[in-house]
């Protein structure tokens, strides 16, 4: 099993939000075709937050289908845009039920598939963060309450996959995030923190639509893979590379 990741899909839900304003002529239609042509069903693909303009249930089934129907057995992260998301994990399992090939969701837990396990959460801009472009598609401010929260929920995670992991010592261990755990002036963040413990060895990848040429990101081959830590950034605004 391959393991992809995709971020910033900004699919447009029944509120038929397009992306042409930022360049993105026939979104998603691209990212369709080269997701269709790259990824196989035997795969997995993490997508990585900003999934749907929708801002409620009810506007994101259309973008849920979407996703669905695209190659890969799929695990999802919410993004700072998915407003449709909500916070009980019990609503969202069931929203999510009828879409066979969604296996999962990071939401204070992990998430095991094939030979690997994945924790991760949203994140935020931290302080160490360099200034980026603002506006609709551009960064959150620094926020000391939604870094802690979102520090906790990312601990949570972790600690659900080292459990997993005494049992299944022989998993690859990802970390994906929507915001940058770490920035190009590699300044230490209390996400870096968590995700490296006291040794490094992670491998950052960025996986935002735009930036990955509107095609999934191969992040891991099992048939090739080692014991590296992988974290799965999505932010097309963050100057991770």
């Amino acid at each position: 099993m391959r393991l992809f990741a995709i971020g910033d899909t900004h699919l447009p839900s029944t509120r038929g939000k397009t992306m042409d304003r930022f360049g993105w002529i026939g979104h998603p239609g691209p990212l369709a075709e080269a997701w269709d042509r790259t990824v196989s069903p035997d795969d997995a693909v993490i997508v990585a937050g900003d999934i749907s303009w929708a801002t409620k249930p009810a506007e994101v089934t259309g973008d849920l289908a979407w996703l669905d129907a695209r190659p890969g057995k799929k695990v999802l992260l919410r993004g700072n845009h998915d407003y449709w998301w909500g916070d009980s994990a019990t609503k969202l399992r069931k929203l999510l039920e009828p879409y066979r090939s969604i296996v999962g969701f990071l939401q204070n837990a992990s998430v095991t598939i094939g030979p690997y396990v994945i924790a991760g959460s949203r994140l935020w801009t931290t302080p160490e963060a360099p200034s980026m472009p603002g506006g609709e598609m551009g960064d959150e401010h620094a926020d000391a309450g939604y870094v802690e929260r979102e520090a906790r929920r990312l601990a949570l995670s972790i600690d659900n996959a080292r459990k997993v992991l005494q049992h299944q010592p022989g998993l690859v261990p990802v970390v994906a995030v929507h915001f940058p755990p770490l920035y190009a002036n590699e300044k230490p963040t209390a996400f870096s923190a968590l995700i490296q413990g006291e040794h490094g060895g992670v491998r950052y990848v960025l996986a935002s639509c735009d930036a990955a040429g509107f095609r999934p990101v191969l992040l891991l081959d099992d048939s090739r893979s080692g014991a590296s830590l992988d974290a799965v950034a999505d932010r097309s605004s963050s100057p991770l590379g």
